[in-house]
């Protein structure tokens, strides 16, 4: 099920963007793929607490701890709260005092009108950093599906009020275009937020009227793994979307579009299985907690034999890509040659690793997979910029990321069979 809505939340996505490139055009659809990209890094500055919560609910639902269980999600909101304010602050601080247009490349909009934008979206993306603890509640009680059902909703509902603001207003300026997409999608993503909060909350029978505050030893271990979950999403967020700002940087906004595009065609696989996997990283915590080292195996080989029909899967995909785009932008594209092959070799690398990932995150075995992803966000930047120097274009940071790649598909699998080995010990 979880699956199943990633699916219509993917096809909601894929509506929307050739709706987004025709009213913004081109150059504003670069600048709100660069915007969105700053709501995905957002999401992540929570100091880990929401990951924590899948890692650590299961754990306190084994041991029947329900008290406990009420004040660290409450914990949690507080926490989360003052996370989102400081956050505020210091972003609105920083696209203040920093010359963000230059940063960008942006020609053609005025610098008040660039912090405006950055300003706004950046309200909004704080706001669903609170709200949207709800996801990881859902996944934290294996009710993984709903948090799925929340996004679809939201990318539906989006793409509805999306479809009457184009009737309403086709020919405002571009700069009100811009701010009216940021309005619709923070605002309503916030509303659907609230309203899957609340309904967790009727459907768990939970609420959080307690006196019990997590000790002292339970928060600082909880903050600890969190942070490590912090420095790997950022991290991951980073690896695969700093790419954009390059692109911008050296190129132009509008040489965002094509790479973007083809990222997106191959976006809609990711998703859905990623939103089916995610449950897994509950479901790993309560194998490890019990030592079902059984389970595990069998989860694992049965994944590896599924990954057949994935890669199979997505090199039927890359055949079709070009037809695929020129029947979905409906605007010629030049893409480079070789990117459509770049990206389905690190979607099925993603793919891969993230299933195994899941395990590392569920069970709380976080070191060598923070040391990994660091070193790989320290070497993917200088060696993309050396690619670009060597001519390989806007290709250069999916060469950059392949490269990179490599070394996940070999240390990664090769760290979760070694612990699983070890498990009865």
């Amino acid at each position: 099920m979880s699956g199943f809505y990633k699916g219509g939340s993917g096809l909601a996505l894929f509506i929307s963007i050739p709706l987004l490139i025709q009213y913004l055009g081109n150059e504003d659809y670069g600048i709100w793929v660069l915007v969105f990209t700053v709501f995905q890094w957002v999401l992540l500055m929570d100091f880990g607490i929401q990951s924590a919560l899948k890692t650590k609910i299961p754990i306190l639902l084994h041991n029947n701890e329900t008290e406990l269980i009420k004040g660290y999600i409450k914990s949690t909101y507080k926490y989360g709260a003052y996370i989102a304010l400081c956050i505020f602050i210091l972003a609105t601080a920083y696209v203040s005092l920093a010359d963000i247009k230059e940063a960008l490349n942006i020609s053609f909009h005025t610098r008040s009108f660039v912090w405006l934008l950055f300003t706004v979206n950046i309200f909004f993306f704080c706001s669903n950093l609170i709200a949207g603890i709800h996801k990881s509640l859902y996944v934290a009680y294996l009710k993984g599906k709903y948090a799925e059902e929340s996004l679809a909703v939201n990318q539906f509902g989006f793409l509805f009020l999306f479809g009457i603001a184009m009737l309403l207003f086709p020919d405002i300026r571009p700069e009100y275009k811009l701010l009216l997409v940021s309005v619709l999608n923070g605002g309503f993503c916030l509303l659907v937020n609230i309203g899957y909060t609340i309904r967790f909350f009727k459907m768990e029978r939970l609420n959080l009227n307690t006196e019990l505050k997590p000790p002292k030893e339970f928060i600082r271990e909880t903050l600890k793994i969190g942070m490590k979950f912090m420095v790997i999403q950022l991290g991951m967020i980073l690896f695969f979307t700093v790419d954009n700002y390059i692109i911008s940087n050296n190129f132009s906004p509008k040489d965002v579009v094509p790479y973007d595009s083809v990222n997106k065609i191959f976006q809609l696989p990711v998703m859905v299985l990623f939103a089916a996997l995610s449950p897994m990283w509950s479901m790993f915590a309560k194998d490890y907690i019990e030592k079902n080292q059984q389970n595990l195996l069998s989860s694992f080989k049965r994944f590896n034999l599924f990954f057949i029909g994935i890669l199979v899967s997505i090199a039927v995909l890359a055949l079709i890509c070009p037809f695929l785009i020129a029947i979905w932008i409906k605007e010629p594209l030049a893409i480079p040659d070789y990117l459509i092959l770049l990206i389905a070799i690190i979607t099925a690398i993603r793919i891969f690793t993230t299933f195994y990932t899941n395990f590392l995150n569920g069970i709380g075995k976080l070191n060598r997979y923070t040391i990994i992803i660091v070193l790989s966000l320290i070497i993917k930047i200088p060696l993309t910029y050396f690619l670009i120097s060597l001519g390989y274009g806007i290709n250069s940071v999916a060469l950059s990321t392949v490269f990179i790649l490599f070394f996940w598909i070999i240390f990664i699998p090769y760290e979760c069979y070694s612990i699983i080995r070890n498990i009865s010990k």
